[in-house]
């Protein structure tokens, strides 16, 4: 009875989820923004230049993320429900595993239960659920969830695969490279202080030195990066304390929906940093290995000082949920009550968080934002598809009065329209009147007007 109730328990759990992220399914949720770019990759980019057992750049070099885009696109091309249903799929698959995870760091089931759903309805951490050029993300979630649970086996074989599934986490999203130290971390956390190095010894060597060898080819990249990027690039490193702690404060100011005022922030904030402190004074597993894992993992992008997006959250976040449930743990064992109820309080304590946070104003805004911009940009599109029923290669794209804010013909290098018409090059330029181009695209707020031959 017990495991069926649990059973029945987390597949409502997923249902929620899936009901909040449902927007990400509906007809008018086209591509957007950079999945275009990864798009013209998995269309006229031959696989051996997609991938490569190690990597060539420091960023957005993920040859098995960009796989899965590619495999998708041959078979459904460019209809965009698919490639949602995956990202969904995934996302509903690392609320699991990280529900597994907390198994090993709560004390109760339930409130384990309580902390994955509380990730997997985060709002302000789950972008990448709902894009698909962030799929690297979630993703490298499932890769690095599956090693935390598999490199302590006692099976040879299941810490061989660990291994490989840690390569598989590295070629799909950089910051992978710290997951040793999450590793780390869980070792002192799960076991007495007398099996620290024997238990480092027998399960952590592999990774760390397949970590130290990324480590070493990375290196050369990153400097070379850094070398040849302008200080104006907002990829570009800052290695500084100020830039370390700026990124850290940014990150969990959008994790708690702003930064600490007015008042009702104010709040919001105290309670969540005060039961932190108190999980980790009362010396429960999950809030320094939760809160570990937030900056560990938090390490690889804090020092992008000019770039700093809440999409870069979706792994941290549910380490940090992961803290707030170990939290909540510790303060209902403070309650007068018998054990029952403590553990019914530390999961309310818990829900709390996913009833009183702002999750569904947050969605709601983004879907409401998104679907308004990928429906005006499937529109544009087939208005100049309408148009323009062919390219030549090199042919030139004069757009006129196009706004700041997203449009269709965006992403760098038109790669939208190369994607569409099987082309490469074409040139998309920002003018003041389309003389000689192949043709002209000007933005109007009921849709965009097109001519050919710039007439």
């Amino acid at each position: 009875m017990k495991t069926w109730r649990r059973s029945a328990a987390w597949v409502l759990a997923l249902a929620y989820a899936a009901w909040l992220l449902r927007w990400s399914l509906r007809p008018e949720h086209y591509f957007f923004a950079d999945d275009w770019d990864w798009l013209y990759r998995a269309a006229l980019f031959p696989l051996r230049e997609q991938f490569t057992l190690l990597p060539r750049f420091v960023m957005n070099d993920r040859p098995v993320g960009a796989l899965v885009i590619r495999v998708l696109y041959r078979i459904f091309g460019l209809h965009a429900g698919p490639f949602y249903w995956t990202c969904l799929l995934l996302h509903l698959g690392n609320m699991t595993l990280l529900l597994a995870l907390g198994r090993r760091l709560l004390r109760s089931w339930w409130a384990a239960a309580a902390a994955a759903l509380a990730f997997g309805t985060w709002s302000a951490a789950i972008e990448g659920a709902t894009w698909i050029a962030d799929i690297f993300d979630v993703l490298g979630d499932t890769f690095i969830l599956s090693v935390l649970l598999t490199f302590s086996s006692r099976r040879a074989s299941v810490r061989a695969g660990s291994v490989a599934l840690f390569y598989l986490a590295l070629r799909t999203k950089e910051s992978a490279i710290v997951l040793p130290a999450m590793m780390a971390v869980l070792v002192l956390a799960c076991h007495r202080r007398e099996e620290w190095l024997g238990e480092a010894k027998r399960t952590l060597w592999p990774h760390f030195l397949l970590a130290m060898f990324f480590a070493a080819v990375y290196a050369p990249l990153l400097a070379e990066h850094q070398r040849v990027e302008s200080a104006n690039n907002p990829y570009r490193m800052e290695f500084s304390a100020r830039a370390f702690f700026e990124g850290l404060y940014f990150y969990f100011s959008s994790m708690l929906y702003g930064r600490p005022w007015p008042v009702g922030r104010l709040i919001r904030w105290t309670a969540v940093v005060a039961a932190l402190i108190a999980g980790a004074w009362r010396r429960s597993r999950a809030v320094p290995a939760g809160l570990a894992g937030f900056v560990i993992f938090l390490c690889p992008i804090l020092f992008m000082a000019h770039q700093r997006q809440s999409l870069y959250l979706y792994i941290p976040a549910g380490f940090l949920a992961l803290a707030l449930g170990g939290a909540a743990e510790e303060a209902a064992a403070l309650l007068p009550v018998r054990e029952r109820w403590r553990e019914r309080a530390a999961v309310a304590m818990v829900l709390l968080c996913v009833a009183a946070l702002p999750h569904w104003a947050s969605m709601r805004r983004r879907a409401d934002w998104q679907l308004d911009h990928t429906a005006r940009a499937r529109e544009d599109l087939a208005a100049f598809r309408a148009r323009v029923p062919s390219l030549r290669p090199n042919a030139r794209i004069a757009l006129i009065g196009f706004p700041d804010d997203y449009h269709v013909f965006q992403t760098p290098g038109c790669s939208v329209l190369k994607v569409v018409y099987g082309v490469d090059p074409v040139r998309c330029e920002f003018v003041a009147d389309g003389a000689g181009a192949d043709a002209v695209v000007v933005w109007r707020r009921e849709g965009v007007e097109v001519t050919r031959g710039g007439k």
